[in-house]
């Protein structure tokens, strides 16, 4: 084997090493800073059903806002705190505040 043939193929290892170790790197870093998801645990069993259930037998009103929530930015955030207690009484009627 040429010298110049031990040049490439030891560059081609250096280059192999490297891109591996990179990879490894980013998994770590990848695996470092996933977090787990934190989700609020509703404090009565079926507490949204029943206050979902209550505002749907108020009209079409309970429509609208459904569809006004929906339309900004989702009910993610906001079923979250009505399961937390969050919402209070004072604002709509909750009975996962209890």
């Amino acid at each position: 084997m040429s010298g110049i043939d031990r040049e490439v193929g030891s560059r081609g290892m250096r280059r192999l090493r490297r891109s591996a170790a990179a990879g490894l790197g980013a998994a770590t870093m990848a695996v470092m800073l996933a977090a787990p998801a934190a989700a609020a645990q509703p404090k009565h069993r079926a507490c949204l059903g029943e206050d979902v259930r209550s505002y749907a037998q108020g009209g079409p009103m309970f429509g609208a806002f459904v569809s006004g929530v929906l339309a900004v930015d989702g009910a993610g955030a906001e079923i979250q705190a009505h399961l937390a207690g969050a919402i209070p009484d004072e604002a709509i009627l909750n009975t996962c505040n209890d």
